[in-house]
């Protein structure tokens, strides 16, 4: 009997743990985030809430946001459409090639090509909230 709730425990602590290092992981990075933010993704994006009037939405909360619900935004119908939850994964995909990731998407940015730039974006934007 006890053995076989063991292994779902090891896998529930597993799983608690990759949710820990992860976590400690982009603590380490959002600095680098935050950088990387001002320098490709501030000319369109705002982080602090209530900022309103950019080209792009403003992604204060961004993260646990369903695509192309941002109140007020005038979002591509792909946008709209593509029906996620933004995650930190789904952020860096979409971040690697914007028109690739939703074909028809109003983001007329190229990519981000350094994977680490991406993720510490990611990371950054877990934070803002």
């Amino acid at each position: 009997m006890f053995t076989s709730l063991r292994l779902p425990l090891a896998a529930l602590l597993s799983f608690a743990l990759v949710q820990a290092v992860s976590a400690a992981e982009c603590s380490s990075v959002t600095a680098h985030g935050a950088e990387v933010f001002a320098t490709e993704c501030s000319v369109c994006h705002a982080v602090t809430k209530g900022t309103t009037g950019m080209m792009g939405p403003n992604l204060n909360g961004v993260v646990g946001r369903k695509s192309g619900s941002l109140a007020g935004f005038s979002y591509s119908q792909a946008m709209r459409d593509k029906d996620i939850s933004w995650q930190a994964e789904n952020i860096t995909q979409f971040i690697t090639q914007p028109q690739a990731y939703v074909p028809g998407t109003y983001m007329p940015y190229m990519g981000l090509a350094s994977a680490d730039d991406r993720e510490a974006v990611a990371c950054f934007l877990k934070e803002q909230h």
